[in-house]
């Protein structure tokens, strides 16, 4: 009861849904809890299940460290501003090493969330023995989710530290509270064995959800989906194809239009919990919350963008600033993948009478740019400028007042210190946009940003859709693919468009020498979820690593990318094997 106890604790100190009441406090003894004391009522367990939603928060996972310390890094999305930490710049150019902090904080975290949703989960069960029949729908609903959160937190391991090869090694499968610390050794599944867990959980959950159709918990849609794509990396197409038309037909969702798909990924209420969203991970801003520092007490949100926050140019000094911590930037090849081949703004300065300006002409070209994003065919992909920010030409606001975004380094906007190893010839430094806080420093909101985080959209299962009949029916996931892109050139998803790729090796916006060049239902994975910690599910799903690392080529001013496949999983963290003496929990190769 200890470690129950302990996930209440952490749902008292993350955020309560709506229907929590103050019942479990009427205790006997209120310096411990019971078997006969608890579980004895719904509301006890919904208190449980809040505690499984709520380490999607926790500072080593969600809160903070899956974005910019891993698969940001390991994907490329972005490069590093900060270039004084060794270990972060191994972790962008393939040496990560054993013990790495940056790497290993989701490991805890993430157990954590199996961990209480196993404790929820024997809690049901304990409950259902007592519970009236009355109350059967809505104890299923919570097992639902529950089992539909084990199988999320699954994925996640394993999209960090299993191994992609099927037969590789996959991560440890465990499904109940260990009561002795021998079953806490248990050996590492194969990662068939790891995605085949993941369906079980995501398949018994579909069934009991049904009827739970608040789209702020997890839904027999959310667990549909989630089916859809675990059966894809398990390589079961057939399959992933039932339940991918299942989502197309009959789920009752939509593509949103591009204003609100631009307007998603920012904390505005009015656009999230939409209409093409499976399921997000709700996040919420609460200044008001005592010590609300980030993911670690009293928090309902998540402080990932401290890492990669704007600059922004004081209108009073003229100087360059940081909005957080900046340590991070857009990395400039994800540009040209864009399609953007502009010159460089260091290239596009000029003095007049002792002050520096951006070209008129220049910014003119720039602004055109926006204008008509989408209509020029020398311009980019309009989901550059929902992906990032554009120096110069977006603004921040920062305590009540705007300012023009600034290129990500230090020092003066208009000059690039010969130190940094960069050169003004090809520098570019555009802020990442998703998931960022814009009205404000987070320290406004004590770091906490409250973006919501897409694990599933309806844009991922038309791609997913057009990837599993490309073989069969060319010519229907053609049209798959074609639906995404129109709604991104503000076009009518369901209608021919002037943009449209007329065969599934047309050319896309990546540059001629990009492995994406005549790739679009690929190209449409990456620019589409840009930004939103996805690419490196695909990078490890289909073996990219060596390409990408050939496209993105540096980081950290000139630091070469030399792949590994090792790579591909990074190291668990040596403290799981003083605790877990399984032979068969090995570590990953390579560390």
């Amino acid at each position: 009861m200890k470690k129950i106890l302990a996930a209440i604790t952490v749902a008292l100190s993350t955020f309560c849904l709506s229907g929590c009441k103050e019942t479990y406090l009427d205790l006997k003894d209120t310096g411990s809890i019971s078997p006969a004391d608890f579980p004895t009522s719904l509301s006890h367990l919904d208190l449980m299940l809040v505690s499984v939603y709520g380490v999607q928060h926790e500072w080593g996972f969600l809160g903070h460290y899956w974005h910019g310390y891993s698969v940001f890094c390991l994907d490329h999305t972005v490069d590093l501003q900060w270039r004084g930490d060794e270990s972060w710049i191994g972790i962008c150019i393939g040496t990560a090493r054993l013990g790495e902090n940056k790497v290993q904080q989701q490991w805890r975290d993430i157990q954590k969330g199996i961990y209480f949703a196993n404790s929820t989960l024997e809690a049901i069960q304990q409950y259902r023995a007592i519970a009236p029949v009355s109350e059967k729908q809505a104890i299923d609903n919570i097992e639902g989710q529950a089992l539909f959160l084990r199988g999320f937190y699954l994925w996640h391991l394993q999209t960090l530290y299993g191994q992609p090869n099927l037969d590789g090694m996959g991560v440890p499968i465990i499904r109940s509270v260990p009561k002795e610390l021998k079953a806490m050794s248990v050996p590492r599944a194969t990662t068939r064995e790891s995605y085949q867990a993941m369906i079980e959980d995501f398949k018994k959950a579909e069934k009991l959800l049904e009827g739970q159709n608040s789209n702020r918990r997890a839904t027999k849609w959310s667990a549909k989906a989630a089916l859809a794509k675990t059966y894809l990396f398990a390589e079961k197409p057939d399959s992933a194809r039932i339940y991918l038309e299942d989502c197309i037909k009959n789920s009752g969702k939509s593509l949103v239009t591009f204003d609100h798909y631009r307007n998603m990924f920012n904390g505005d209420t009015k656009f999230e919990y939409n209409s093409e969203s499976f399921y997000e991970v709700g996040n919420r801003a609460s200044p008001e919350l005592t010590h609300n520092n980030g993911s670690r007490s009293q928090n309902t949100g998540s402080t990932v963008s401290l890492l990669y926050t704007p600059f922004y140019i004081d209108n009073v000094d003229n100087e360059r600033k940081a909005m957080g911590y900046s340590n991070q930037f857009m990395h400039d090849r994800n540009l040209v993948r864009f399609g953007y081949t502009d010159v460089p703004p260091f290239r596009a300065m000029e003095s007049v009478n002792g002050t520096w300006k951006l070209k008129d002409d220049y910014l003119t070209q720039q602004r055109q740019r926006r204008a008509q994003a989408g209509k020029q065919a020398d311009g980019p992909d309009p989901r550059l400028y929902v992906a990032a920010l554009q120096p110069f030409i977006d603004s921040v606001k920062v305590y009540g007042k705007f300012y023009k975004v600034a290129q990500a380094e230090f020092g003066k906007w208009y000059t690039l210190d010969p130190a940094t190893g960069l050169s003004a010839n090809d520098f570019y430094g555009w802020p990442l946009r998703k998931n960022q806080y814009l009205d404000g420093k987070l320290e406004e909101t004590k770091n906490v940003a409250g973006a919501n985080f897409y694990f599933i959209r309806l844009a991922d299962i038309y791609l997913m859709y057009a990837e599993v009949m490309k073989a069969t029916d060319p010519a229907l996931a053609l049209e798959y693919v074609n639906k995404v892109k129109r709604r991104a050139y503000g076009y009518n998803p369901n209608a021919a468009s002037p943009v449209d790729y007329p065969s599934l090796s047309a050319r896309t916006k990546a540059p001629a020498d990009d492995h994406l060049a005549n790739d679009p239902i690929l190209y449409e994975r990456w620019a589409e979820f840009f930004g939103e910690a996805k690419w490196w599910e695909d990078v490890r799903r289909l073996k990219l690593g060596p390409k990408e690392a050939a496209f993105f080529k540096t980081v950290a001013a000139g630091r070469k990318i030399v792949w590994r496949d090792e790579h591909y999983a990074m190291p668990i963290p040596p403290l799981e094997f003083e605790t877990n003496t399984n032979p068969g929990m090995k570590q990953n190769p390579g560390y």
